[in-house]
């Protein structure tokens, strides 16, 4: 009796643990901006799952302060967030490539140059969903500039916006170009060309893979290490 009163704690213990992580998400200090350019400075929840106010988009959780009421904000109602280091846009999912479960949704600014690279986790169209671990290697901090200029850097892993509760084949996904209107995603077969142009300011880091010292599945690690370069170069 005592082994399945045990057993039947743990296994709540465990189905708890599980919502909170998928449910419970927690609210950063940050900021977004209205669909009239306003930036709006409180605390912001991206790890949000479920129905959101509008129907096939993203959304965040976002209040004032501590103490103020909780308002759901679609991806149709801002520009664009801010949380801690990582910056995010709205963006259409594009006609072709991997992406969330949603048709309207947030793409991650990895790096904000004249050629931009983008990160959402997801995986095949309208097959994954949101929740979970997300990888969060940004050159971001802050929208400003007009929604994506303006960038910090940064490295940071975290859940929350960009996860996988669809299926087992969610994964980061990259998109690179002169903006959200041009993207295209980053395979195997472009890696070279596309990083060439994303990492340009940095010679040492395009070199690199050039010579197939990172490859797409290195991009963590990649980022990392343009980051070092970056802020190596901008010490001196």
């Amino acid at each position: 009796m005592k082994i399945w009163i045990l057993s039947f704690a743990f296994s709540l213990l465990l189905a708890f643990t599980a919502h909170a992580q998928m449910f419970g998400g927690k609210f950063e200090q940050g900021y977004y901006y209205d669909i009239n350019g306003q930036k709006v400075e409180g605390l912001i929840n991206d790890n949000t799952s479920g129905k959101g106010p509008v129907a096939n988009e993203g959304y965040i959780i976002f209040k004032e302060n501590d103490k103020a009421q909780k308002q759901q904000l679609s991806a149709s109602m801002i520009h664009g967030f801010v949380v801690g280091v990582d910056s995010f846009i709205v963006a259409h999912a594009p006609r072709l490539g991997g992406w969330s479960k949603y048709e309207l949704d947030f793409l991650r600014v990895a790096i904000n140059d004249s050629t931009k690279l983008y990160t959402i986790y997801g995986g095949d169209r309208g097959k994954e969903g949101r929740g979970g671990v997300r990888p969060s290697v940004s050159t971001g901090l802050g929208i400003g500039g007009g929604y994506g200029g303006g960038l910090g850097m940064g490295l940071s892993l975290g859940s929350g916006l960009f996860g996988g509760g669809g299926g087992g084949s969610s994964h980061p996904v990259y998109y690179y170009g002169s903006g959200v209107g041009d993207m295209v995603e980053i395979n195997k077969q472009n890696f070279v060309a596309a990083m060439t142009e994303v990492l340009a300011s940095e010679p040492e880091a395009v070199k690199k893979v050039i010579d197939k010292k990172y490859k797409l599945g290195d991009m963590d690690a990649l980022l990392k290490y343009y980051n070092q370069l970056r802020a190596e170069h901008s010490n001196k």
